[in-house]
């Protein structure tokens, strides 16, 4: 029985029982998250694709949200973070490109150098956190069929 509408509601009986099963489940789900947050429409995903530079430029870190920096930028370190990452640290998963804000949200008004734009948003972020159910489901089916059966 869950009590809670957070992470553990969606876990199953077979991995609560098993803290580092936990801990999988949820790094393998973060690294779903971030691949959908990273995936092109041409790959079936939101983020808009022009140089690829935007999705390349996902990074997580374990102390703070990353920060924009300028590209180009060479890919996501999130598989790298959520290897040694434990059950209780926090986890930051962000963009580095300074326009990832505008590509998301939109964005509709002059800029700092006077240029006008009516530009929609594109939600890749909000549309990846809607599948965070399903990325933990798979997770807990990947993890399980890779443990294998449980001993009583």
């Amino acid at each position: 029985m869950t009590t809670s509408l957070g992470f553990g509601a969606f876990v199953s009986d077979w991995c609560r029982r098993a803290p580092e099963l936990v801990e999988a489940v949820r790094n393998t789900a973060i690294d779903k998250l971030a691949d959908e947050m990273a995936r092109t429409r041409g790959q079936g995903g939101r983020v808009p694709f022009d140089t690829g530079n935007l999705a390349r430029s996902i990074q997580a870190s374990t102390s703070a949200m990353p920060t924009t920096a300028a590209g180009p930028f060479s890919g996501s370190n999130v598989g790298a973070v959520t290897a040694t990452l434990k059950s209780d640290q926090d986890i930051w998963i962000g963009y580095q490109a300074a326009y990832a804000r505008r590509m998301n949200y939109g964005f509709v008004g002059a800029d700092s150098l006077g240029r006008v734009y009516n530009q929609a948003g594109n939600y890749f972020v909000e549309g990846a956190i809607l599948q965070w159910r399903s990325f933990v489901a798979e997770s807990i089916r990947e993890i399980q069929m890779a443990a294998g059966p449980m001993k009583p």
